[in-house]
């Protein structure tokens, strides 16, 4: 087998797909965030919910970024499997600043999550690390053969 080959074979072929989706996700998230008309008005004092998430414009901006680069990563193979990583790691921090933010409630806080926001990120962070090992056994076994 030619590294050429093995390159086109380093990750499932459903990987990018599953990478452009989440990052379509967040994409659609932060900017409906940013489109709801208290948050568009008003400055990080307070927060306002989409859905059931809660958004300040420095939540926004995360999950706009987090989108943008999913639809980035998405274009190359190792670029998904990078993506699915720092998903990981990113996301699980927010899910732990979640959890204690939200169990010590500061109204101060910037960035102001709500529970809902801790299930989201917590299952992104679930999702990218299974992508991420799933992927990155598939590139072991290709590059194995």
């Amino acid at each position: 087998m030619t590294s050429a080959e093995t390159r086109r074979r380093s990750a499932p072929a459903w990987l990018r797909p599953a990478v452009a989706v989440l990052g379509l996700l967040y994409l659609a998230l932060g900017i409906a965030g940013f489109l709801t008309p208290e948050t568009a008005a008003v400055g990080h004092e307070t927060s306002r919910a989409v859905w059931i998430f809660s958004t300040t414009p420095l939540l926004n901006i995360v999950h706009v970024a987090v989108g943008v680069l999913g639809l980035l990563a998405a274009t190359r193979r190792t670029g998904s499997i990078l993506y699915c990583w720092v998903l990981f790691v990113g996301f699980a921090g927010m899910t732990s600043y979640g959890i204690l933010a939200t169990a010590f409630g500061n109204p101060e806080d910037p960035v102001n999550l709500n529970w809902a926001d801790n299930w989201l990120h917590g299952l992104t962070a679930v999702a990218g690390l299974v992508l991420g090992v799933v992927a990155a056994r598939a590139a072991a076994r290709a590059a194995a053969r």
